[in-house]
This record gives C-alpha cells, sequence and structure tokens, in this order.
C-alpha cells in the first residue's frame, strides 16, 4: 500500500479539508484528491461522506486512522534506520539558501562526510528562485530553501523555521523604551536580502498592512554584505535572526523592538525522486534532522523544528 496516499489521508482526516491537506503537503488540491480517491479505489471502500458545508469520516474511514497512522510511524521508523545504518554513495547536487550557510550547514556537510564519506557533494549557494529553476531543469537533486517546488519528480517537506528581524547597530536601540512603528523603522533606509526572497516579500506586505512607504529597501544577495553595511552605519535591515546569532551575542549588532513581528522564515528541503538512487532522499532526511537539531540548540527565539 502506498504510504503517500495514507498520508494525505491522516492530513485530511487531521485539518478537516482536502485545501488544509493540500497546502500541508505542499501538493495540489487536485492531487490530494486523487490520492484519496485512488486509496479508496484499492481499500474498495468509501472513506468520507463529502457535504458541501462538512467533510465526515465513513465506518471504514474511522477504522483505517489507526491503522494509517501507525503504517505512517512504522514507515519513518524504517527509513531512519535505513539512513542511519547504510552508506550513501555517488554524487549529489545540493543547492542552499544564503541564511543556511550563515547557520547549520558546515556542521551539517562535516556529519554528513563522517557518516557517508564516499558520497560526493557537489555545493550551490543560490535565491530560491534560481534553486526552484535548477530543480525543474534536473541540475541539481536537494534544495534547501523558502518554498515547496511544485514539479512532477518533485518532493518536498517542512524543516522548520528561522525568526525574521528587525536588525540594526546598538545605538538605533538605546532610548527607544517603546516599540518603534513601522513607519519609524521604514523612514531608515534598509537592507534586505534578494529581490522576491521571503525576507523581501515579508518586508513589502508588513509595510502594505500597515500603509506605510519605506524610504529606500536594497535588496543584497549575501548575509556577510548586509552585516558589513549594517555596521558601517548604511542602514538597518530585516533579517533570519539565527543567521547573526554570533554578532548578536558579541553586542555588535542588535535586534529593534517593533510593533511589527516580521514573523518566522520558513524552510523546505525538496528532492528529485530517483529510482536508481535513494542518496537523494537520504539527504533530505538527515537535513531535516540537522535542522530540528539546530532549532533546538539556538532556541524558538530563533529557529523553531517543525511542529
Amino acid at each position: 500500500m502506498n504510504l503517500r496516499f495514507l498520508e494525505a489521508f491522516v492530513w485530511v482526516v487531521k485539518l478537516g479539508s482536502f485545501r488544509a491537506a493540500a497546502e500541508r503537503l505542499n501538493l495540489t488540491q487536485a492531487a490530494v484528491s486523487s490520492r484519496i480517491a485512488t486509496l479508496e479505489e484499492d481499500l474498495g471502500q468509501k472513506l468520507f461522506d463529502r457535504d458541501p458545508r462538512e467533510l465526515r469520516l465513513t465506518a471504514s474511514g474511522r477504522l483505517l486512522v489507526g491503522y494509517a497512522e501507525r503504517m505512517l510511524d512504522l514507515g519513518r521508523d524504517m527509513r531512519s534506520a535505513l539512513n542511519s545504518s547504510r552508506e550513501l554513495k555517488g554524487v549529489l547536487r545540493i543547492g542552499v539558501v544564503e541564511t543556511v550557510i550563515h547557520t547549520w550547514l558546515p556542521d551539517f556537510l562535516a556529519a554528513l562526510r563522517e557518516r557517508h564519506s564516499v558520497l560526493e557533494v557537489q555545493l550551490t549557494a543560490d535565491s530560491t528562485l534560481r534553486l526552484h529553476d535548477d530543480m525543474r531543469r534536473g541540475l541539481i537533486d536537494v534544495a534547501v530553501q523558502t518554498d515547496p517546488v511544485l514539479h512532477d519528480g518533485i518532493s518536498n517537506r517542512d524543516i522548520g523555521s528561522m525568526q525574521l528581524g528587525w536588525v540594526g547597530l546598538p545605538e538605533d536601540c538605546r532610548g527607544n523604551a517603546a516599540p518603534l512603528s513601522i513607519s519609524d523603522l521604514v523612514s531608515r533606509p534598509i537592507v534586505t536580502m534578494t529581490r522576491g526572497s521571503q525576507p523581501h516579500r515579508t518586508l513589502l506586505e508588513a509595510c502594505r498592512r500597515a500603509g506605510a512607504t519605506p524610504t529606500t529597501v536594497h535588496c543584497v544577495g549575501s548575509i556577510a554584505a548586509i552585516v558589513r553595511l549594517i555596521r558601517g552605519g548604511f542602514g538597518i535591515a530585516t533579517l533570519p535572526l539565527a543567521t547573526i546569532y554570533g554578532e548578536l551575542a558579541a553586542g555588535t549588532l542588535a535586534t529593534i523592538p517593533s510593533e511589527v513581528d516580521l514573523g518566522p522564515m520558513r524552510l523546505v528541503v525538496s528532492y528529485r525522486e530517483d529510482p536508481t538512487s535513494d542518496a537523494a532522499e537520504g539527504v533530505a532526511t538527515l537535513i531535516a534532522e540537522e535542522a530540528m537539531r539546530f532549532a533546538s540548540a539556538v532556541g524558538a527565539g530563533l529557529a523553531r523544528p517543525l511542529s
């Protein structure tokens, strides 16, 4: 029995709708409906009573829930055990966004080399939009970025998030007993990440909701360059806070209290489904584990594991 169909069924039950399950699984609603229909055909049982106002489980559906959850748990345990014990090999092309380089990627690559010494990794660092294009064109096998890649033969998995925040020099925060309004913040030059990136989109959306127009927005692809600009007094920044953990701890940069919480920056690992090799899926699983370990180590104020 296909575990992906059972997974779709369980999420529809948990979230109460095909639309919500599709969002959770990074699929289209049509794809979730198709998986449920195929599952019903395989079992020869109707699982849901579909009503325009309510989605209800049938007696067979209620019976299946417990079995489906146990099978999914067993499948996860099996994959984890196999990934832990089997040596991955071949060439794997991994693409990541800048945020990952400045947080857990070095530790992950060191652990991957130690655990799977014969696996050759080729690394690319680029924006989410570029990584999506590379995934669709078959130029990389695994991508860690901010949005699911919706394309045939590519699977996606949420791996948690990192908190976005307003960042400046320590003197930018002194004397501000009350959080600053977004109008106060956007009156200064703002440096954020590449145009179209999640931090950039989040900034523009926050301004739109507040009816505020930024004076100047600079889009810079390098976090190291953004840090140098802010330390040079060029302006303030919106950044994933975990990427500047060292600067915040040392007091060379500081978070600026604001009435507007920029919220979390989502992270997703996407991988190509390859019937001839399980290296991409295996590394994606290890990436999810590393993201969880990192989030637990730095705390919820900087990063959160997938709940």
